[in-house]
């Protein structure tokens, strides 16, 4: 198929790019800079698109696409809700209008956020209630509701896959900083901590991506995950053994992390360490017979490999 991945020289989009001409498909790449010949991958067209949210012929971009994947987003809380806003949600929504009536596919990464910050007990599924609690979760929540009514007015198809953290090669932002302090052999207050996290690797998030492009069937929301969920001192005991580096865990009272981070201004940063958020993705795996082709050791030790390298 002809396909056209936004955002595609970041994290996500970068791997997408390789998975889909792996698998024979044709992809037109929007950038912002262009990739040095040594590191394009043979046969990807790239587009010089300097910001997605600014004025730029959105139709020409499309045109001739079978499925369109946008992939430029926003994720770190420094751009501020306007600015998350303009390029999460506006821009994504303008690149459909384009879409719609050309492409017949379009298939749009959102986040298990849209659903909040906290499963509690049990896990988030589809059909339960969208309570985003910061600007990136409202930002795609507010990009999945447009999309869902120019979808029904024009009749095409829309995809929204729903993944929890991201972790693998390149990876950025919180989990970058985990694999930092692991590494600086620091001592982490986590410990005491009994919750449960999902995740998803990047490789698989990729493959799923790619089965939601080909699979015929492939429609609405569809949560994401691997197949293992772990607690946060889990998590850290198995990234320091990818990083062949001793784990360090030293206890401390919940409410005492929760305070220091509150005065800190990481309250955000130390819930996503101390609290749960799960996953249900059996509707993606029933429909789409999509499973997980890596366990998440793998794809630390993957991760692993990648930040010696970097370092």
């Amino acid at each position: 198929m002809r396909i056209l991945v936004t955002g595609a020289s970041g994290f996500i989009g970068a791997a997408l790019c390789r998975e889909l001409l792996a698998r024979g498909h044709a992809v037109r790449a929007a950038v912002r800079r262009p990739s040095s010949p040594a590191g394009r991958p043979t046969g990807l067209n790239e587009i010089l698109v300097a910001d997605l949210a600014s004025e730029l012929d959105r139709d020409a971009l499309v045109d001739g696409m079978e499925v369109v994947v946008p992939l430029a987003a926003i994720a770190h809380r420094t751009a501020g809700e306007a600015e998350t806003r303009r390029v999460n949600a506006a821009a994504t929504i303008r690149l459909a209008a384009s879409a719609a009536g050309r492409a017949r596919r379009f298939v749009f990464v959102s986040s298990v956020k849209v659903h909040g910050e906290d499963s509690g007990d049990g896990a988030y599924a589809e059909s339960d209630p969208t309570r985003p609690q910061d600007a990136y979760g409202r930002s795609k929540l507010e990009a999945e509701r447009a999309l869902a009514e120019m979808a029904a007015r024009s009749g095409m198809e829309l995809v929204l896959i729903r993944p929890p953290l991201v972790y693998g090669p390149a990876v950025k932002a919180n989990f970058l900083r985990l694999l930092r302090w692991i590494d600086a052999g620091l001592p982490l207050p986590l410990a005491g901590v009994r919750n449960r996290r999902s995740l998803i690797g990047l490789d698989n998030l990729v493959d799923a991506i790619a089965r939601c492009v080909e699979h015929p069937e492939a429609r609405g929301p569809l949560l994401v995950a691997d197949d293992e969920n772990v607690s946060t001192p889990e998590l850290l005991s198995r990234t320091a053994r990818a990083l062949e580096r001793p784990t360090r865990l030293a206890r401390a009272p919940l409410w005492l992390l929760r305070s220091a981070a509150a005065i800190a201004g990481r309250s955000d940063e130390i819930h996503g360490l101390t609290g749960s958020l799960v996953v249900d993705s059996s509707r993606a795996r029933r429909l789409l017979g999509w499973r997980p082709r890596r366990t998440l050791d793998e794809g630390l030790v993957e991760t692993a490999r990648w930040y010696r390298g970097a370092r």
